[in-house]
């Protein structure tokens, strides 16, 4: 079972081109995690700034009692954060799958060639076995190609509840017209 240089080289700039592949996820989650960050940073510095403006213009005799829109506007916000930063985890660990799955794909077409290989200069007994294992490692990775269409789908599933989890958090808005007053 040999691999000529070929074969080897093909391998190793397959395996560069999945590695370099995985790196560009890896930054661009790392990029747009870095940005949804400090765009919800700027964002609690103005809501933060607002807050203390209100306390400015003498109205601190409110500030004793905890106030329920504050409360829910902070919520939305961490909501919508959490749901950002679950999508980009989602797609980045889709990516690691897709990014594996083509990985065992490089190194089962070295297999393949050391198989074929090994057949043109084997005796007829050994190329049954070499069939064997061929249509082993063919159903293999049929099967790994399969586990990672579900944990793709799984993954998928999760950003989905994830999205409903942050939809059921947002507050229901004001409709106009309508103010209840208690006396």
């Amino acid at each position: 079972m040999f691999l000529y240089v070929n074969d080897i080289a093909k391998s190793r700039e397959h395996t560069l081109s999945n590695l370099r592949d995985f790196s560009v996820a890896c930054f661009t989650a790392a990029n747009r995690l870095s940005e949804l960050l400090s765009v919800a940073g700027r964002d609690a510095l103005l809501h933060s700034h607002k807050q203390w403006a209100i306390f400015g213009h003498d109205q601190l005799e409110n500030a004793t009692q905890f106030p329920a829109p504050l409360w829910l506007e902070n919520s939305m916000r961490a909501s919508k954060l959490l749901d950002s930063a679950f999508e980009i985890l989602g797609e980045t660990h889709k990516a690691m799958i897709r990014t594996a799955e083509v990985q065992v794909r490089v190194f089962d077409e070295m297999v393949f060639a050391s198989i074929q290989h090994a057949e043109k200069s084997s005796p007829w007994e050994a190329e049954i076995a070499l069939k064997a294992m061929r249509t082993t490692l063919e159903t293999a990775e049929h099967t790994l190609h399969s586990v990672s269409a579900a944990a793709i789908e799984t993954v998928e599933l999760a950003e989905q509840e994830s999205h409903q989890l942050s939809g059921a958090a947002k507050p229901a808005r004001k409709r106009s017209g309508t103010t209840a007053r208690t006396n």
